[in-house]
């Protein structure tokens, strides 16, 4: 993770895992002569609690003698403007903010306080939606530049070292509300599993490590054949059939996630369950059948070779979103939901979605979600009202030509509104005049 030498960007929230991590580096820093600097960044999601937060990092550095960026940024806003829930955008933000932080002070390494409990909760969550082999490897210990020291190292132990040492440190409350996923496994899930085995979360971190070496190990084999069984062409991803029926069980999966990304999927969210479903399929359909598969793939047999491609590319898809009410968009594995408040929600209403935007509802007609057509425009937030096509969007947010079809797009009447997971638009958002607000939810 470390070089002699290295200046380390540490990511400081105040919370005990960044504030352990920090003085573990600290200690660190004269044998392996580090150079820290720490980044916090208030989301400004908790008023004065996170401003609060803020300040405490800002003294700790102080205290500690080490530079400090300490920034703000209105996550909240950034989040309706690209109807992302807060947890993805988040992320989003807090990431592109450390590496601005890196490259401004020539920093070579970025360090989170991810610890062995933050893996087995990640671990726990994709185990329930079906994760394959590169998911429930979890979190890894170096990504790039991001390196994450504490990675094997429980939270109990953490609040030890930090009740020995005599550290401070600051509670964020919103980690104790279960309202999301990871919040209920870790107050609800977790201890039931500590009885049965007390050393669960070092079992599962233990298991992340041991899948990720696997997952390593069957990937430097794939490259050697890969060539031999799949083919990008402008019709789509070709797999030759015998080359591929003849492949062992999990390489026919690696094979096939690729496959589907290269057609346009979000291929990292195929569910073991269809993944087999799609081998399956290969195993035994004649030559003309066709499956459809989620995100928006076919796949075609075609005597000696199956042909995977965008169905959206190929086939235009229009529904209607009542409101209230919700719909499936077979094409793209997706649904969408509507709902009136009498309010702005507050974080607390966030549900089970990918994405989350919301408008004023006195200003939106009939509510329909296709595909992009030509000519289509709209308003993009954040950029004071002025106009921008669609196409034109796209190349700017650098969205792959192969992925333009599958990008759902939300319409008042015939305006678009909202382009899903990347920006709404600026007349519908709601403001302090709004009476009535429309939640639109979406998620594979």
């Amino acid at each position: 993770m470390l070089s002699p030498g290295d200046r380390v960007v540490v990511a400081v929230s105040g919370g005990p895992d960044s504030v352990c991590l920090l003085n573990v580096l600290q200690a660190l820093s004269k044998d392996l002569s580090l150079a820290l600097h720490v980044a916090h960044l208030d989301h400004l999601f908790r008023g004065n609690e996170s401003a609060a937060e803020a300040l405490f990092v800002a003294r700790l550095a102080e205290k500690m003698g080490i530079p400090a960026t300490i920034e703000q940024f209105d996550v909240p806003g950034f989040c309706r403007e690209r109807g992302l829930s807060s947890q993805a955008g988040a992320r989003e933000v807090r990431y592109r903010f450390l590496h601005r932080v890196a490259e401004s002070v020539g920093a070579s390494r970025i360090a989170t306080g991810h610890t062995a409990t933050d893996q087995a909760e990640t671990i726990l969550m994709r185990l329930l939606r079906g994760a394959g082999i590169a998911g429930l490897s979890a979190i890894p210990p170096v990504r790039e530049n991001i390196i994450r020291p504490l990675i094997n190292v429980t939270r109990e132990e953490v609040l030890e070292y930090l009740r020995l040492s005599g550290l401070e440190y600051v509670s964020d409350p919103s980690n104790m509300r279960p309202v999301y996923t990871r919040n209920r496994i870790r107050m609800e899930v977790l201890p039931v599993l500590k009885r049965l085995n007390p050393r669960i979360v070092e079992t599962l971190a233990s298991e992340a490590a041991l899948l990720r070496d696997e997952g390593e190990a069957a990937e430097a084999c794939l490259r050697t054949i890969e060539a031999e069984v799949l083919v990008q062409g402008e019709d789509g991803v070709a797999l030759r059939r015998e080359s591929f029926n003849a492949l062992p069980q999990a390489f026919k999966r690696r094979v096939l996630i690729k496959a589907a990304g290269l057609a346009g999927s979000q291929s990292s969210g195929l569910s073991s369950v269809q993944i087999n479903d799609a081998i399956a399929f290969m195993a035994a359909s004649q030559t003309g059948r066709t499956m459809r598969m989620p995100y928006g793939l076919v796949m075609e047999r075609e005597y000696e070779r199956f042909i995977l491609r965008s169905q959206a590319a190929t086939e235009g898809f229009s529904y209607t979103l009542p409101v209230p009410g919700s719909i499936a968009i077979p094409e793209l594995g997706m649904d969408a939901e509507a709902e009136v408040l009498d309010r702005l929600p507050d974080e607390k209403y966030v549900k089970n979605y990918r994405w989350q935007a919301l408008f004023d509802y006195d200003k939106i007609g009939l509510l329909t979600i296709r595909n992009r057509r030509p000519g289509d425009w709209f308003c993009p937030a954040g950029m004071g009202g002025r106009s921008k096509k669609l196409q034109d969007f796209f190349v700017d947010v650098k969205v792959p030509r192969r992925r333009r079809d599958t990008v759902p797009i939300i319409l008042s009447d015939n305006d678009v509104v909202w382009v899903v997971g990347l920006r709404t638009d600026d007349r519908f958002l709601p403001g302090s005049v709004t009476k009535r607000v429309l939640v639109v939810q979406v998620r594979r």
